[in-house]
């Protein structure tokens, strides 16, 4: 017979149930107004980058993947672009993989926005869960019931926390790149219980980091790295203080399985993106560039969130900083890591605003490449999530002296005296002629005066009773009652169901079944906008990743519009205005958000595969550009190569200039035929990154680069020709190759692993 449960299991096992289930109910309770079935009373996440990028991207996933392909390449923006390669595609992140799997073949624009909408909102809880699965680990010393109140009060403070709540529901990557750090901390932190390390544990964190790295932003997964690898030195140095020796034969050998496993299981996504990200215009950006970070006046929004700006990372409620405050103030265990972890964080936060920037811009590996620092707010959001876990915890357990209640609660009605001031302050400014400005500040300080005396009342109270449960319930109300408050329903929202989201507009069907040549393009400055060309499978040559191709970047920003148009074989022109610089015609008129606007098809637009006859070589894409520049250059008659094509050139056009004609224009397969009264160069409207393979008449052939950043390929004789162009990056097969063998490898490790672990108990029992 099997032994009988102990009574402390039992109670474990009963304080994590209702844990988890309190944490569900919090959630739907959260996102009710998304999944209800009315349509009077459902929100839906407001479109922009959400709608733009990430559900374009994802009906184009859908599109491929249920046919049974892989979306290497994505003819719908950016006159092209190595979609996979593009990091926040996410092709291969399990949870997208699921929930393509489950919207099926061919769903409207509204599913789509319904189902990833879900795809965010369980993440949420995912994130939730895996937070309250950590602290609760790190804190289980203090009993089941305290430790999974500490649980608790992490899971909510990260989840519904300013930070969570904001951009990252709109910025999809970012949520989902940062929802797995905690499962990462788990695991390191079980690996270094003991003296020696658990190697299986640390697969688990290197796992959570490869999912994080497939979910598609590595700034957010960068930071996670960062925070993981502090966290096992720090772990590992607590076995071995002040023995450096031992502490790196253990740290070494530790870090490297992390970042094997994290980085073999992620390669399939992350070698085309490592090698794509050479040729984007991210290339261009300078240390200015990508130093911006929060203003130092964002840190009031610890205390009032929404008075600066719409979103308020840096809040995480009000009794969430004075427990975090209790468990530095206690030196609650880890709480000296974290809170560290959190002054780091807030440092580099502000950018270029401190010399941190400086510094980690000239020796952190990895983050000279990223713009945007105030994303660091992810470092803060965790750090803080678990300081307020810890904070619970040891004030469930509180054994000081009188004194020191006493201080805690002058401390609180101190933090409640200076909400109040602020609000007496904005409350007498909001009175004057121009107080309509202060109403949000008025208000943020009214409700954190009222939350800080809720708080002021309360913590003393709960502070040395672990077995009351009342107090604890309470606590949590407070805190959901605070960020549900503040962050529930905010900009982030519109009263407008998912599934009424995107319908297709009508000049979108047009365009792509009756209007468009073959590889054309339209330059969709209004009505197709964003990444939606991918959406209704209107090529465009716009689009809002921030990964664009260089050239198509420098060719839209750098060039006048008529040569740039030119070159990337634009044939409409969708935009406000009545005439064009060059010659066209208004075919359709339509109307978008900001009103009607005109569809204008060129009198004369290149096609996509064109031939010229003479060439100019040069030294470097600049000086072509500076070409194309020059009115007077015709880039029609004349390509701009960067080196000798090997063919003997006739100089101008012939009298029977041939033909190019594109046979199929699929999304990795383009075939062209050529017929051609002399030797040539078959110029293409094709952006050139490495992964395009040419063959002319089964032959290999030479990609040649053409105007500083398209395609090109040499004819050398008259005749007739059929030129195919694959696209085959190297990268993909190498990253897939590595993923398959380090999924076998994990596989069989844990099978292993395993294995001798129950031989190990069997023997000893």
């Amino acid at each position: 017979m099997a032994p009988e449960p102990q009574p402390s299991t039992n109670r474990a096992a009963r304080a994590d149930l209702i844990a988890v289930l309190a944490l569900v109910a919090l959630w739907m309770l959260y996102f009710w107004r998304i999944f209800t079935p009315s349509a009077n009373d459902a929100l839906s996440l407001t479109e922009g980058d959400f709608s733009g990028q990430f559900v374009a991207f994802f009906g184009y996933q859908v599109e491929r993947l249920s046919g049974g392909e892989i979306p290497l390449w994505n003819p719908y923006n950016y006159a092209g672009h190595p979609f996979l390669a593009d990091t926040q595609s996410a092709v291969f992140y399990p949870p997208r993989l699921l929930t393509v799997a489950l919207v099926g073949a061919n769903p409207s624009p509204g599913a789509l926005y319904t189902a990833l909408q879900t795809e965010m909102a369980l993440h949420v809880l995912l994130g939730s869960l895996l937070m309250y699965a950590f602290v609760r680990r790190i804190t289980a010393d203090h009993g089941a019931t305290v430790s999974a109140l500490g649980g608790i009060v992490a899971a909510l403070t990260l989840s519904y926390g300013g930070y969570t709540s904001g951009y990252p529901q709109l910025q999809l990557a970012v949520l989902e790149a940062g929802i797995w750090l905690p499962l990462a901390l788990l695991g390191i932190f079980q690996a270094t219980w003991r003296d020696r390390p658990g190697w299986l544990c640390i697969v688990l964190a290197g796992v959570a980091l490869a999912l994080s790295l497939l979910a598609g932003h590595p700034q957010t997964s960068l930071f996670a790295l960062y925070l993981a690898l502090a966290y096992l030195a720090y772990r590992l140095w607590q076995h071995a203080p002040r023995d450096w020796r031992a502490w790196a034969r253990r740290f070494v050998p530790a870090a490297a399985l992390l970042g094997l496993v994290a980085g073999g299981l992620a390669a399939v996504q992350l070698l085309p993106g490592l090698e794509y990200l050479q040729h984007t215009s991210r290339q261009a950006m300078s240390f200015d560039a990508k130093g911006n970070g929060f203003p130092f006046m964002d840190v009031a929004q610890v205390l009032f969130p929404g008075f600066l700006t719409h979103w308020s990372p840096l809040y995480f409620g009000i009794a969430g900083l004075a427990l975090a405050g209790v468990a530095a103030w206690r030196s609650a265990p880890g709480s000296r890591f974290f809170g560290a972890a959190a002054l780091v964080g807030l440092v580099w936060s502000f950018g270029a605003g401190t010399v941190v920037w400086d510094l980690a811009y000239l020796l952190a590996p990895g983050a000279s490449w990223f713009r945007g620092q105030e994303r660091a707010a992810f470092v803060i959001a965790h750090s803080a999530s678990v300081l307020a876990g810890l904070g619970t915890v040891a004030l469930l357990t509180w054994g000081a002296a009188p004194r020191e209640e006493s201080a805690l609660r002058r401390a609180l009605l101190a933090l409640a005296g200076v909400c109040a001031v602020f609000a007496a302050a904005w409350f007498v400014l909001w009175q004057t002629p121009d107080g309509a400005h202060y109403d949000a500040a008025l208000r943020s300080a009214a409700f954190a005066t009222l939350l800080a005396v809720l708080t002021a009342a309360l913590l003393p109270r709960i502070a040395g009773q672990p077995h009351s449960r009342l107090p604890g319930v309470a606590l949590v109300a407070v805190i959901a009652f605070d960020l549900f408050s503040v962050t529930m329903g905010t900009p982030n929202y519109d009263p407008i169901p998912a599934g009424d989201r995107l319908p297709e507009p009508a000049i979108a069907r047009d365009l792509r079944e009756d209007m468009l040549a073959p590889g054309a393009r339209i330059d969709g400055q209004r009505g197709i906008i964003d990444n939606y060309g991918t959406l209704y499978g209107v090529p465009d040559v716009r689009g809002i990743s921030p990964l664009t191709v260089q050239s198509v970047h420098t060719f839209l920003e750098a060039l006048p519009p008529a040569r740039a148009w030119d070159l990337l074989a634009v044939q409409f022109v969708l935009t406000g205005w009545e005439e064009l610089p060059v010659p066209s015609e208004i075919v359709a008129e339509a109307e978008d958000a900001a009103g009607p606007y005109n569809v204008h098809q060129l009198a004369d637009p290149r096609p996509f595969a064109w031939l010229t006859y003479g060439a100019t070589v040069v030294a470097s894409d600049d000086e072509a550009y500076g070409l194309l520049r020059e009115p007077a250059y015709d880039a029609r008659q004349h390509a701009i190569l960067d080196r000798d094509p090997g063919v003997a050139l006739p100089g101008s056009t012939p009298q029977d200039a041939g033909r190019a004609e594109v046979r199929r224009f699929e999304p990795e397969t383009i075939a062209i035929e050529v017929e051609t009264p002399t030797a040539s160069v078959l110029t293409l409207s094709l952006p050139q990154v490495p992964g395009w393979r040419a063959t002319i008449d089964g032959q290999e052939a030479d990609i040649l680069r053409a105007y500083g950043g398209l395609s090109a390929v040499a004819l050398p004789e008259a005749g007739a020709y059929t030129v195919i162009l694959r696209y085959r990056p190297w990268t993909f097969t190498a990253g897939a190759i590595l993923s398959a063998a380090s999924l076998i490898a994990v596989a069989a490790a844990t099978v292993l692993i395993t294995a001798r672990s129950r031989r190990a108990r069997r023997a000893e029992g």
